[in-house]
């Protein structure tokens, strides 16, 4: 009994006895654990930190999704694919230069304005006709069999539509030889 009487005694003299067996290096260490959770607590009481906290017990099903969709990037590798390709990204915005950015711009512009004329031209239109026009012709190899005679390539000529496509190929031809020339210059 007189055990427990002693320690209610003392209950009142615990704070004394802490303090008389610090260090100032525990205390030091104290005084600045103190001062950080106190910039903390500053730093939550904000305003904007305030509202953020008020706001995610409405947004907690949203943020459940976000985290399950971050999780199964991470877990297949997209995540790592998209911080990579936001640092490459990150690099050329800061290595590209004006003149090489003007530059870019020019090209791409170049570029729409080329497909721009190969549209009016009817280029969609000629490219269909041209991809029709091979797979006829793979068609008609398909069941032809060996290689036609000399005779037979003859014959063939007396047909319009042959007569027709290789002037077409020779005036390619030439306009292609030329374009090729006048390109080098």
């Amino acid at each position: 009994m007189g055990d427990i009487t002693w320690k209610r005694d003392r209950a009142g003299d615990w704070e004394e006895d802490a303090l008389r067996s610090m260090t100032l290096e525990m205390v030091g260490r104290l005084a600045e654990r103190g001062a950080v959770a106190l910039e903390l607590l500053d730093d939550i009481l904000q305003p904007e930190t305030l509202t953020l906290l008020r706001r995610l017990p409405e947004a907690s099903d949203s943020l459940h999704r976000v985290l399950d969709l971050v999780q199964r990037l991470e877990e297949s590798g997209a995540l790592s694919a998209l911080a990579e390709l936001a640092e490459l990204l990150a690099r050329l915005r800061s290595t590209w230069t004006g003149p090489m950015a003007a530059a870019a711009a020019e090209k791409a512009g170049k570029a729409v304005e080329a497909a721009d004329d190969l549209v009016q031209k009817g280029f969609p239109e000629l490219a269909h006709g041209i991809l029709t026009a091979v797979e006829s012709a793979r068609e008609e190899l398909r069941g032809a069999g060996d290689s036609p005679s000399l005779f037979r390539l003859l014959r063939s000529m007396s047909d319009p539509e042959v007569r027709e496509g290789i002037r077409f190929m020779l005036s390619f031809a030439k306009a292609l030889s030329k374009g090729l020339k006048d390109g080098q210059s």
